[in-house]
């Protein structure tokens, strides 16, 4: 069963990222703005949802998301909605690794959507 819910998580996983990704590199492309901050809210959003989901899991003692899965999502762009879904579910925050990774990702893409804007 574990195995079966692994699988599912990552093919899921996989889809929400390609589409936050897809709509972000469409939005840029084509000079549109608001798409790519919907695929900057998919993946923010997304992130945040799997903090909550996590705690969630972790209150019940079930099955819970891999931090590999968690740190990947802050990484690829959910960087600000991970530090948030941490800091408001108070989930990982006694992990080094989390606290060290997490604010990192979003510091620097926080800083690349300036850059960017400034282009």
């Amino acid at each position: 069963m574990r195995h079966e819910q692994v699988a599912i998580h990552r093919r899921n996983r996989n889809l929400v990222l390609a589409a936050g990704w897809l709509l972000v590199l469409a939005g840029y492309f084509s000079y549109e703005a608001i798409v790519v901050a919907a695929g900057a809210l998919v993946l923010n959003g997304y992130a945040w949802f799997l903090m909550r989901a996590d705690k969630r899991l972790a209150k019940k003692k079930s099955w819970r998301i891999p931090e590999a899965s968690l740190l990947l999502a802050a990484f690829l762009g959910g960087g600000p909605g991970a530090l948030a879904g941490m800091l408001i579910h108070r989930h990982k925050t006694r992990h080094a690794s989390f606290l060290f990774w997490v604010p990192l990702f979003c510091m620097l893409q926080i800083a690349l959507v300036v850059w960017i804007g400034r282009q």
